[in-house]
């Protein structure tokens, strides 16, 4: 039995036949009469043959096309969901790259742990522990160790350091300070006079060894080295005493100093207190007019210039 397809082909395959053999018919006839005469009944027959033939191989050839699309679309519908499933694939690993990306930015935890590490190392330093490092940097501004040691300058430094290694055999120290005053006291007037005398040239020595080491120094790093060791002073550390530079120009005086030094000369306050004579010359002062301190003003003006032009010659370095 046929398909319905097959019919088709068929009836077309009939159709096409006798149209065939009709124009076959017309061309016959066409011919000249000096071609050969075939019989008609057997060209019809032939004609015929070759017209079922031909439709024959078209509806197989439609067939076997038609058998041939249908098989690559049931082929190909299982490849299309494997590339479905492939692309479904790489889509979900391209989507889970941006994930890992996302991750990275959680790692800026780093300023975090600084924060924390600066609240640790903030410390309360203790009060002792500041005035000792501000009393070491003004021992080292004030060039307390840089000083040269000078020699004995007094009567009983010189006898202590002359006449201590005679009492090394002591066992207790603090019984040589009182031996040797005993023998400080019994000495003669010629020997003490001859230890008076050391002690001075010692002094001598001593401030010019002193003035030569100043003069390494720029007078401005004298000046502070001296600000340092005041204040060492009111802290009530051990410093030594305030160096003198004899580059430094004498400071400025003002007119009510000028006045001071004029009434001391008079003699109007001898006999009373120095606190008294300056309560006294304060209230002279202000009772003055400006007519009467202009003498005093001319004169701390003049001294005022006189310490710029000195200042101001200094060099920086020595």
């Amino acid at each position: 039995m046929l398909s319905s397809a097959g019919l088709v082909t068929a009836r077309r395959a009939r159709v096409i036949g006798v149209r065939s053999v009709f124009s076959s018919l017309a061309r016959i006839s066409t011919r000249t009469a000096a071609s050969p005469q075939i019989p008609t009944s057997i060209r019809i027959a032939a004609v015929f043959t070759r017209g079922f033939a031909a439709a024959a191989t078209r509806s197989a050839t439609k067939t076997a096309t038609a058998a041939t699309t249908k098989k690559t679309t049931a082929t190909k519908k299982p490849a299309a969901k494997k590339t479905t499933a492939a692309g479904k694939k790489k889509a979900t690993a391209t989507k889970k790259k941006p994930a890992a990306k996302k991750a990275a930015p959680k790692k800026k935890a780093a300023p975090k742990k600084v924060k924390g590490r600066s609240k640790k190392v903030v410390k309360e330093v203790p009060e002792d522990l500041k005035l000792f490092r501000k009393a070491k940097l003004l021992r080292a501004k004030g060039l307390v160790k840089e000083q040269p040691t000078g020699l004995p300058a007094s009567v009983w430094i010189l006898f202590l350091a002359k006449n201590r290694a005679a009492f090394g055999d002591v066992s207790n120290v603090a019984d040589i300070s009182p031996a040797l005053k005993k023998q400080f006291e019994g000495l003669s007037p010629v020997e003490k006079q001859a230890l008076e005398d050391e002690a001075r040239a010692n002094k001598v020595r001593n401030d010019a060894a002193l003035i030569s080491w100043v003069t390494t120094y720029p007078v401005t790093t004298i000046e502070a080295a001296n600000r340092a060791r005041a204040e060492l002073k009111r802290m009530g550390k051990p410093t030594r005493r305030a160096l003198h530079d004899p580059r430094r120009p004498k400071g400025h005086r003002s007119a009510f100093t000028f006045y001071v030094s004029e009434r001391y000369k008079s003699g109007d306050f001898d006999g009373v207190t120095s606190t008294a004579k300056i309560s006294a010359m304060a209230a002279e002062w202000k009772a003055m007019s400006e007519a009467e301190r202009q003498p005093f003003n001319q004169a701390a003006e003049a001294d005022r210039e006189r310490y710029r032009v000195e200042r101001a010659s200094l060099s920086p370095s020595p």
